[in-house]
């Protein structure tokens, strides 16, 4: 097999790859990416936010959701050099070892937490932790506590201890359960995802080319391999071959491409206009993702980011700019942890997070005054929905239907949600939070029983913006791509990115994609 690689978007999983990949000097790694470099408010650990709907961000709106009172739910996704791991809020979790001893179990031999760990190990440089059985240093992804923590941010992990969750101090460590704060993807005060952290050292090599604004129209097969890529660049249509096409762009993005090359469920690929190229079913099926539900308390004083002045925020500003220190060096999601909705469950179900702000639906809305907003995650849902294509142009995104509160497993996500709406009452009716708090605001506040909860979590839950599993990985005739990473029945032609996952990992996902990757390089190397 040729060295002659090309990698399809410069997210947490592409900049990963082409860093490793274009290590060995024969071979020649051309890196395409959708968007741009990443801007300013990207450095900035507490303005992820503020990239919501911009030219960074690919803005994608689900199918109505009969499960959710008929709303489409914004999907933000990064659109830029470093992918969502440049828009994402930076917490690095690895999710339970028994997410990977089940993929394993499920069909995907190699794929255990004995396997995965030392891939996670391989990339991690971990200042407080340290070289021990869970973590490392001297790897490229520096992982480091929150560089500034908000005094009622330590209130609400005191109320949370106080409502009986243990404290945690390595979500990552021998054990997950408990309250603490999440460590970060931060350095010197910035985010520092792989786009900086792999990618940038790596684009002095001559043989890695990064080419950004590209939009990708389709896989080039022939003869049943794959042999490059058309795409647009400044509104001309070029064509890159390569020896092999790696797709990394993302649980969205690589099942509409292999759909678009006409890789998929035959008779839908027909319906829109695409030329079947391989049938292959299980693409754009089994869409799995965390769904979180807010509830928000006013505060009875100044507190958090919603309780400082423009002058503060301003200073802030200036003070991060000058130093990279203080409240901007904050993601205003690091105090959380993860809990079990009831006894009988034996492991966590439920991630927490107690962000001292009012806003809420992705900062949208912007509180009047200072408040606090406990989410509730959750962590393995049942529901599964699909990604298919609306037509055969490239441009049009396709249909996303997460199908979340669907059937009998759509209510017992709801049912665990539920409770932990309940959780999170208890934390904020726990001292010492409780002190600062002076009452939970409509409409959450109206939502007493479990029936007007759960109708409550239905029109205002959110994405946590962990789409998966839309190109899994298996061995059975829905799997998309086999243990290796190859897309079943094609050659020249893999994916590494959440799409791969077989099922949801109990945790956020940028981790669990890196690590993906690293295994991505690997089985590129040995072939």
């Amino acid at each position: 097999m040729g060295d002659d690689v090309i990698i399809v978007g410069a997210g947490s999983a592409g900049c990963v790859l082409a860093a490793r990949l274009s290590e060995n000097p024969h071979r020649r790694v051309l890196l395409l990416e959708a968007g741009r470099p990443a801007p300013r408010d990207s450095d900035i650990p507490a303005n992820w936010v503020a990239m919501f709907n911009t030219a960074v961000d690919w803005g994608y709106h689900t199918e109505p959701q009969i499960g959710c009172k008929m709303r489409r739910m914004f999907w933000p996704r990064g659109r830029m050099v470093g992918g969502s791991g440049a828009l994402n809020a930076m917490i690095y979790i690895r999710g339970l070892p028994s997410d990977y001893d089940g993929w394993q179990a499920g069909g995907c031999p190699g794929w255990g937490w004995n396997d995965v760990l030392p891939r996670f190990l391989k990339s991690e440089d971990n200042a407080r932790l340290g070289n021990s059985p869970y973590h490392r240093t001297g790897g490229p992804l520096t992982i480091s506590d929150v560089p500034y923590v908000d005094p009622t941010e330590r209130l609400w992990h005191a109320a949370a201890q106080a409502a009986g969750l243990p404290n945690n101090d390595d979500f990552n460590g021998p054990t997950q359960e408990g309250v603490g704060f999440f460590q970060l993807t931060v350095k010197g005060g910035e985010r520092f995802g792989t786009g900086k952290s792999f990618l940038r050292p790596a684009l002095d090599r001559p043989n890695l080319t990064l080419q950004t604004g590209v939009l990708i129209l389709r896989v080039l097969i022939e003869g049943g391999r794959a042999v490059g890529v058309a795409y647009l660049r400044d509104g001309e249509r070029h064509e890159a071959r390569a020896d092999q096409v790696v797709l990394c762009a993302g649980a969205i993005g690589s099942p509409q491409l292999l759909l678009l090359s006409g890789i998929g469920p035959a008779d839908e690929l027909r319906a829109v206009g695409v030329t079947p190229v391989h049938d292959l079913p299980g693409v754009g099926r089994n869409l799995q993702d965390h769904i979180n539900i807010p509830i928000t308390f006013a505060a009875g004083e100044r507190v958090g980011i919603g309780g400082m002045t423009a002058e503060e925020i301003n200073a802030a500003l200036r003070a991060w700019d000058a130093t990279r220190t203080g409240p901007m060096t904050s993601n205003w999601a690091a105090a959380g942890g993860f809990a079990r909705s009831r006894p009988d469950v034996a492991e966590p179900d439920l991630q927490l997070y107690g962000v001292i702000s009012g806003n809420r639906d992705h900062a949208r809305y912007i509180a009047g005054a200072p408040g606090v907003t406990l989410h509730a995650t959750l962590q393995r849902p049942s529901s599964r929905g699909t990604l298919r294509l609306r037509s055969a142009d490239p441009i049009e995104y396709p249909a996303l239907d997460p199908r979340y509160f669907v059937g009998d497993a759509g209510r017992s996500d709801l049912a665990t949600m539920t409770l932990g709406v309940r959780l999170n009452r208890r934390i904020a009716a726990s001292a010492p939070l409780a002190d600062v708090i002076a009452h939970e605001i409509t409409p959450s506040a109206d939502a007493r029983d479990d029936a007007t909860i759960a109708d409550y979590i239905r029109a205002h839950c959110t994405t946590l913006y962990h789409p998966a599993c839309t190109c899994r990985m298996g061995t059975d005739e829905l799997a998309v791509v086999d243990p290796t990473l190859r897309v079943r029945g094609v050659e020249g032609l893999r994916v590494a990115d959440a799409s791969v996952f077989p099922t949801m990992v109990s945790g956020n996902t940028n981790a669990p994609t890196i690590m993906v990757a690293e295994r991505a390089a690997e089985f590129i190397t040995a072939a």
